[in-house]
């Protein structure tokens, strides 16, 4: 390879190529991978889903394999005319049982795992709606302190060039030393707000990164709201039929009743088919022989247990508790539906109220510094306009963040 070729691939690898900006449904994409709440989640549902598993097993036949082996000296005391020896005692058995009969145990059992799994999933699935909102705060919160910081950095130059501006005049008579302690105190105060912003920031882009694994040097802009229900009855109908918090109350309910049957199922007998084989050597005099085979049905059925009618009245008891949760935990959704669908309303209203507050404020800004140059308005009212044209920005940022926000948690109360 040539050397002009050498260095032309030297200069192609050290031209830095453009990064590609984050978009928020590429950093949710991102938590739902890296968050650890998700991996938790996940691995509880797989460890539910493994107990029903575990619960159908009680209806599957089983197969038992015992044996023993030892070494001893066996004396029959002339027994049959049979002296003392050495002997190698051992024996096996092997037992294969079919449950025919539980009495409810199995089925219970059964349907209370069902149910766990139910509720895992579910919780699952409120982990990751909850982690959506939670991402896009996030994300907002880097573009709403990346703004801060900048808008506070302009400020704090503008209100630097106005307290010089007014120490000038005050060297040269034209103004009082109230204007300059005026602005010695907006520029203090600005110095203090971009300090604020920029620890803001720090800790937004911490949370981001924590959440993603991503980092949040380059994101785009916050997008326009998801898709939500035209109408609150629209939304409280997909709540009931789709919350996943009502879900797994709902399904810690089934799980109660099953426990609750299972606790009942206790009292009744179990019928079960087995078959057996053993072989036996050397167990009760030397060269002892014996080998079996049985076919047949075991019952069993415990006729008093003391603790039986305790563990029914608690199942009961449970049951009527997990009532209560769900009946609590459905009025609790409701509430929360209204309240966030107004919030996603509100949000949209504030943000349209504060783009023209800060058109407003920009536009007012302006003003007075002509003003203020020309001499019709003293420095403090530009040290004024700059303030509150600062806050607006700044209001119509976070108003950004909260309109998406808002939209994705009523989406996670709706199960979307």
């Amino acid at each position: 390879m040539t050397p002009r070729r050498l260095l032309a691939i030297g200069l192609l690898a050290s031209v830095a190529l453009p990064t590609q900006a984050t978009t928020l449904d590429e950093a949710i994409a991102a938590a739902m991978t890296h968050a650890p709440e998700i991996a938790v989640a996940r691995a509880d549902s797989d460890t539910a889903a493994a107990r029903v598993r575990e619960a159908k097993a009680g209806g599957l036949p089983t197969a038992t394999l015992t044996g023993t082996v030892g070494i001893g000296r066996l004396d029959p005391q002339n027994f049959f005319g049979l002296g003392a020896a050495n002997v190698t005692p051992r024996a096996a058995q092997v037992t294969i049982e079919q449950p025919l009969y539980a009495g409810g145990r199995v089925s219970a059992g059964i349907a209370q795992a069902n149910a766990g799994r139910d509720a895992a999933r579910a919780g699952e699935s409120a982990t990751r709606s909850q982690m959506v909102a939670t991402v896009a705060q996030a994300f907002g919160d880097v573009l709403t302190s990346r703004r801060l910081v900048a808008l506070d950095k302009e400020l704090l130059a503008q209100v630097q060039e106005i307290e010089r501006q007014a120490r000038l005049r005050y060297k040269a008579g034209e103004s009082p030393s109230t204007d300059v302690a005026q602005a010695s105190a907006r520029l203090a105060e600005a110095e203090a707000s971009l300090a604020q912003a920029q620890g803001f920031a720090v800790a937004a882009d911490a949370r981001f990164s924590n959440l993603t694994g991503l980092a949040p040097d380059d994101l785009e802009p916050l997008p326009a709201n998801p898709e939500v229900p035209a109408t609150l009855d629209e939304a409280r109908d997909a709540a009931l039929r789709h919350n996943p918090w009502l879900a797994e109350a709902d399904a810690g309910l089934r799980a109660a009743r099953a426990a609750a049957r299972g606790a009942r199922a206790e009292r009744l007998p179990t019928v079960g088919a087995f078959a057996e084989g053993a072989m036996v050597r050397d167990q009760f005099f030397p060269d002892y022989r014996a080998d079996s085979a049985t076919v047949g049905v075991r019952a069993r059925w415990q006729l008093f247990n003391a603790g039986a009618s305790a563990r029914v009245a608690g199942s009961d008891s449970a049951v009527h508790a997990a009532e209560a949760r769900f009946e609590a935990m459905r009025s609790q959704v409701e509430e929360q539906v209204i309240g966030a669908f107004q919030a996603v309303q509100t949000a949209l209203l504030v943000e349209t109220a504060s783009i023209r507050q800060a058109e407003a404020a920009g536009q007012a800004r302006d003003s007075v510094a002509h003003e203020v140059r020309v001499g019709l308005k003293p420095q403090l009212d530009l040290l004024n306009a700059e303030r509150e044209a600062t806050g607006a920005s700044a209001a119509l940022a976070k108003a950004q963040v909260d309109r998406i926000v808002a939209a994705y948690r009523l989406l996670s109360l709706i199960g979307r």
